[in-house]
């Protein structure tokens, strides 16, 4: 599972938030809009122009007679051209009418007979209802299924005026379907997006779970996992994992040409020494001899340490008493430390786990015995063995010559020596040995520049999970 700290810094995260809150912003647009189309806005004034030409008309016919409202209806429904000439406007015609009859007749409008109602809307809105008109010059009806109609009496006369409003209702209608779908549209495309940035976000992160596996670990043969084929990113981990094989290969070639190096002079080697004994000059053997046996150890060593990393043995595994491996490692030093007047100090809780016992030893003496061979004098060294909620820690201390703090990240190479320990003896691979044995248990390795706040000295932790 993801920490949601890191999902929420990722750019496909960042990009799917985007994508959404354009889409919010695009559905909060849409739902005003089908507000706006659902609230009857452009129907009710329609309602209201139909009432001011109804009570404009009213108020002529009380004040200047029926003649003026008749003048003032032809004026309406038409245009002056420059020759005098009534001019019809045809939209008028079909979005609008105003009919004045008498006896049934028409007697000015724009229209040729009376409207014809053929059915009462009582459950819109507004007073609506279906109709049917004639214009005049025509022979063809129109039914207006929705339309706003007042019917007035002057007098004698009957004034008809009234607007047509399918064209609003099928606005209306279309507004509504239309916001609905693009809301869905944005809604699915808001869920996709986050979606696809979960997806991206979850295959990144084992892609780099698995490349930091193999870097802690060494482990070449670690692999991406595909579950698919359809996507950039499984195509990917695909070339990911060629990759991975070649390396491993290489490497695996390059520790069987060393191992084999290592295997094939080690023989020799022993018959070199046991030559080397019959020197008759005893300081001259002793010195030969010596370097033959520092030859030997460092072959015995490499072959060691590529077991340890190659075949991951685990046959010596069994529940093993920390503690008492340690203080084994500490009684042996003790004399070590006591002719160099080194302070040697233990702080040990009682822990088990699960462990190989003479690894386990191994790794602890080559700690301590570099700790005591680069420390000066009266100094101090510490050892201590305690448990956390989740871990097991070994920590060694001194206040000896130490390391440069940009050393630190070389200590774990084969055949490195610090600056400060090329005058002393050794080949440089105690440290691998080290390493390879607490990643075999699974462990870790650090190292502290100045633990005891001497202003020099070096600290190796092994850290183990319970």
């Amino acid at each position: 599972m993801i920490a949601i700290r890191d999902f929420t810094r990722s750019s496909s995260f960042r990009v799917g938030v985007l994508l959404t809150t354009l889409a919010c912003i695009a559905i909060v647009l849409i739902v005003y809009f089908w507000r706006l189309t659902s609230s009857d806005l452009f129907i009710s004034e329609s309602n209201a122009a139909v009432n001011a030409k109804t009570n404009a008309l009213i108020t002529l016919y009380e004040n200047l007679g029926i003649d003026a409202v008749k003048l003032a209806i032809a004026k309406d429904n038409g245009q002056h051209s420059p020759n005098g000439s009534t001019i019809t406007s045809a939209s008028d015609h079909l979005r609008s009418f105003v009919a004045l009859s008498k006896d049934e007749q028409v007697v000015a409008g724009n229209l040729s007979s009376i409207p014809l109602v053929l059915e009462r809307h009582k459950s819109a809105s507004f007073a609506t209802a279906e109709i049917v008109i004639s214009r005049p010059n025509s022979t063809t009806r129109k039914t207006l299924r929705q339309a706003l109609m007042r019917e007035v009496t002057l007098g004698d006369h009957v004034l008809y005026v009234g607007r047509g409003i399918d064209d609003l209702y099928s606005a209306q209608w279309f507004g509504k379907t239309f916001s609905w779908i693009i809301v869905v549209l944005l809604c699915t495309l808001s869920v996709l997006s986050f979606a696809i940035a979960v997806y991206v976000v979850n295959r990144i992160n084992r892609m780099s779970q698995t490349a930091d596996k193999i870097i802690k670990t060494g482990n070449l043969q670690e692999r991406l996992e595909i579950d698919s084929n359809w996507d950039d990113l499984s195509s990917l981990s695909f070339v990911f994992n060629q990759m991975l094989d070649t390396i491993e290969s290489s490497v695996n070639n390059i520790k069987s040409v060393t191992d084999s190096i290592a295997h094939d002079l080690r023989t020799p080697l022993s018959r070199l020494r046991n030559t080397l004994e019959k020197i008759e000059d005893d300081q001259l053997r002793e010195d030969t001899t010596q370097e033959a046996d520092n030859l030997l150890n460092m072959f015995n060593s490499l072959l060691r340490i590529s077991g340890l990393e190659t075949t991951n043995k685990k046959e010596g595994f069994c529940t093993t008493d920390v503690r008492a491996i340690v203080e084994d490692v500490v009684d042996l030093y003790h004399p070590l430390a006591e002719e160099r007047d080194i302070t040697l100090s233990s702080e040990l809780d009682a822990v088990t786990m699960l462990a190989d016992p003479n690894l386990l030893f191994q790794a602890v003496a080559n700690v301590l015995d570099n700790a005591i061979k680069y420390s000066n004098e009266n100094s101090v060294v510490t050892v201590q063995l305690s448990t956390t909620a989740s871990h097991i820690v070994i920590a060694v201390n001194d206040a000896g010559i130490g390391v440069g703090e940009h050393e630190i990240v070389n200590l774990e190479r084969r055949f490195y020596r610090a600056d400060g320990s090329r005058t002393s003896k050794g080949n440089g691979l105690g440290l691998s040995l080290v390493s390879a044995i607490v990643k075999l248990h699974d462990g870790h390795i650090w190292f502290v520049h100045d633990p005891l706040v001497k202003g020099h000295g070096l600290g190796v932790v092994f850290t183990f999970k319970r």
